[in-house]
């Protein structure tokens, strides 16, 4: 079964405010997750915000550390990607793309190509009715074609639209969890990081599909 999953990079410094989870290096943002799973994302996404070039913690609270990231202009993306995933082969993102760049996979619908990030440097190729995946095909030579043999997955075009439907509706389930995980930590402060997070990752939107 070929799987679209919500992955963020775990963000390098351990969070002091509350219980994270431990992560692997890209980690899921699940639809239903536990609490140490809202931990682990919600750190992921403020954790830039709270913390100085050296990874020291510049906040005192759960409650400051939150409000730091409400405060601020936070442009930057939120590292990660969508999965791709089937029986034999899982091709996580590369670098320098973001999760809030989600959307971006509407235009492969279309017929587009869109950028996979780098470092393993995965790339997309259209093949008639199939979209195919390649986990490292950006890393040969330019003109080199990636061989049969190279690890990729083949997505029918027509099946894209219900996988980024899929998409939603894990980060929809995740901010339900996100509401009442906030407020634990302070009730006020749930909407407000909940909308900011439906902000940064694009969720509530219709998808036009």
């Amino acid at each position: 079964m070929i799987t679209l999953t919500p992955v963020l990079e775990r963000w390098p410094a351990d969070c002091p405010f509350w219980s994270a989870e431990q992560t692997d290096f890209y980690f899921a943002v699940p639809r239903r997750p536990t609490s140490q799973q809202v931990g682990a994302v919600v750190w992921t996404l403020i954790g830039r915000s709270v913390t100085a070039d050296d990874l020291s913690i510049i906040a005192t609270d759960a409650a400051e550390a939150i409000e730091k990231y409400l405060a601020c202009d936070d442009e930057d993306f939120a590292q990660g990607g969508l999965r791709v995933g089937d029986d034999n082969v899982v091709i996580d993102p590369g670098c320098c793309i973001g999760l809030d760049e989600w959307r971006d996979w509407l235009r492969v619908i279309g017929g587009e190509v869109i950028d996979l990030g780098h470092d393993p440097d995965p790339l997309i190729e259209h093949r008639g009715p199939v979209v195919r995946v390649w986990k490292d095909g950006g890393q040969l030579p330019s003109g080199q074609a990636p061989g049969p043999n190279e690890p990729h997955i083949d997505i029918p075009r027509h099946t894209l639209p219900n996988l980024l439907g899929a998409v939603q509706q894990d980060l929809a389930g995740f901010m339900t969890f996100l509401r009442s995980w906030a407020q634990g930590i302070r009730a006020d402060l749930a909407d407000p990081l909940a909308a900011a997070v439906d902000r940064r990752l694009q969720i509530s939107a219709p998808l036009g599909i």
